[in-house]
């Protein structure tokens, strides 16, 4: 049995932040969860996540949570971490650890196996291996890693390093633990004397050499966060296209890890896709489109416009330079248009507002036409937060420069003129004209069917 133990408990002070280092996102999601990828199915036995107060434990759902209430260094997490744990192998990552894949992680487990180890730990080659663990040899010999404030001027020059991941046997890998002391630089426990201890008492250890050369191992400040994202964008954009979505511009997109596209779907340059959202196939987004969790149907465009928290519906048209605010619901062959702004509402099927409007707490009807410059007042300021609703029924026409003052009903085939404010239910098939000075007073006309007003 294989248990595996993700280490998240660091502070990490060079990412001069109030949050945690391992919750810091990457592509939209919290950068441990990466490193969790990577083990969690090589460990057959579980996957233990150890994090410090400062970290929720609900966004751990489905892993075995271990708290270390100090920062007393990664032996010592590792301690808190095996307390109760019964396994033959443990397998340690660390939660700043974003870029190993699983691939690299059963690479590792298949060398351990066959070179019979006690112990053994991945090293790398870096180009700047500053602030990092450095691997001392004698010859080829292991001996020692050091950590950066430990090493001797001889030993900071050494480009092989430790990247943070292990392999013990349990049953030494306890004995170990108990050996460890906290006489260093630090004042903290490190995991890595455990391999220098157990050399020395004439265990296997083994060193396994990465081998692909990735640009960094671990993350510790924000530039290096940025290096991590724009190689786990890459992969992300690579998976999309491979699939059949066109991306123009690649360079130019951010797209978040738990974002879905279907095939046939065109992005344009300049656009974030971002948090959960879904878009289906046949959809044209962009230029510059920002969509946040938000459900664009198939067939629907999205032009250099913000979509946050809604559903788009087959065959809509949004933008160009839209607002869509969260809790809207497009039902289909909607047209939110030019410097447009909507909110918690729903446009049913072939609704159009297609410019300089906003609508706000409506429920707008079938074949609704709102004209350019019109406004739901849906808030009086004299009702504390109450937002008050505004409810367009089908084949209605809103003429340009309406103001809609609710709480307010407008009747099925009725139309207002323009530059009307309506503060009074509207009839089914009428004509409101209601002029700014004469707001308390709303004349209308029956309008005969089949005229158009």
């Amino acid at each position: 049995m294989i248990s595996a133990i993700v280490l998240g408990a660091g502070i990490g002070k060079r990412m001069h932040s109030q949050l945690p280092k391992v919750l810091h996102k990457i592509c939209g999601r919290e950068m441990i969860f990466y490193a969790i990828d990577s083990v969690k199915d090589v460990a057959d036995n579980g996957v233990v996540v150890v994090i410090n107060e400062a970290i929720p434990k609900e966004i751990f759902e489905g892993y075995e949570i271990k708290v270390q209430k100090k920062p007393l260094g990664t032996g010592d997490a590792v301690k808190v971490a095996i307390d109760g744990l019964d396994t033959d192998l443990v397998l340690i990552t660390t939660g700043d650890n974003p870029l190993f894949e699983r691939e690299d992680i059963l690479g590792f487990y298949n060398f351990f196996k066959e070179t019979n180890s006690d112990v053994a730990f991945i090293s790398a080659e870096s180009d700047d291996p500053t602030n990092l663990g450095r691997v001392v040899r004698i010859g080829n010999e292991f001996l020692k890693i050091v950590e950066e404030t430990d090493a001797t001027n001889e030993e900071k020059v050494i480009k092989e390093i430790n990247t943070g991941v292990y392999l013990f046997k349990f049953e030494q890998l306890k004995k170990l633990l108990e050996k460890i002391s906290n006489d260093n630089a630090q004042g903290e426990y490190y995991l890595t004397d455990a391999l220098k201890i157990a050399k020395e008492e004439g265990l296997k250890v083994s060193v396994y050499k990465l081998p692909k050369k990735l640009p960094i191992y671990g993350i510790n400040n924000r530039y290096e966060l940025s290096i991590a994202e724009k190689i786990i964008q890459e992969k992300i954009l690579k998976k999309h296209m491979l699939n059949g979505v066109t991306i123009h511009n690649p360079e130019t997109q951010k797209i978040d890890y738990f974002v879905e596209i279907e095939n046939d779907t065109e992005i344009l340059p300049g656009c974030l896709l971002e948090g959960k959202t879904k878009i289906e196939s046949n959809c044209v987004i962009g230029p510059f489109a920002q969509i946040v969790d938000s459900h664009i149907s198939k067939g629907s465009t999205v032009k250099q416009s913000v979509v946050l928290s809604s559903y788009v519906g087959e065959n809509c048209s949004i933008g160009p330079f839209a607002y869509v605010r969260p809790e809207n619901l497009l039902v289909k062959n909607v047209k939110i248009g030019t410097f447009v702004e909507v909110k918690k509402s729903k446009f049913d099927e072939g609704a159009k507002v297609p410019h300089l409007s906003y609508i706000g707490d409506a429920t707008i009807g079938k074949n609704v036409n709102i004209g350019a410059g019109t406004i739901t007042c849906n808030f009086s300021g004299l009702e504390g937060n109450k937002k008050n609703p505004t409810y367009i029924e089908d084949d209605v026409f809103i003429g340009s420069h309406s103001t809609l003052v609710a709480p307010l009903v407008i009747r099925r085939g009725a139309y207002t003129a323009a530059g009307s404010v309506i503060t009074q239910e509207v009839p089914e098939d009428s004509l409101a004209i209601a002029r700014a000075q004469q707001v308390n007073k709303i004349g209308w006309v029956k309008r005969r069917k089949g005229q158009n007003g």
